[in-house]
């Protein structure tokens, strides 16, 4: 498998649990561009989440026991190696144009 070329191309911080913010990267040799990629951080974990959205029945959101929204993925990978591999290379290409996107005080500045 060859490697791929990830950039990203925009970062928006928004800290909510373990959700940092959302990126917008660029996988040059596919000349894809993809929205809304949420960055994630749990102690040393970083991760993130290719874009998903609401589940609507008859509707409405769905909703589980606790009242919280669900999603439903709109990519997926075939294989865990192949979702990790592509996670590392997002997280690693936003610290390449936000080396603090990570840190506590990392905020939105509107």
């Amino acid at each position: 498998m060859s490697r791929l070329t990830i950039v990203c191309r925009d970062f928006k911080p928004l800290r909510r649990n373990t959700l940092i913010g959302f990126a917008t990267v660029r996988v040059a040799e596919l000349r894809l561009e993809i929205h809304g990629i949420a960055i994630h951080q749990k102690g040393t974990a970083r991760w993130c989440q290719l874009p998903a959205k609401p589940l609507v029945r008859d509707g409405a959101l769905v909703k589980d026991a606790y009242g919280k929204i669900q999603y439903v993925p709109m990519l997926a990978f075939d294989a865990r190696r192949v979702a990790d591999a592509f996670s590392a290379a997002v997280v690693a290409a936003l610290l390449d144009v936000e080396p603090h996107a990570f840190n506590e005080e990392a905020e939105v500045m509107s």
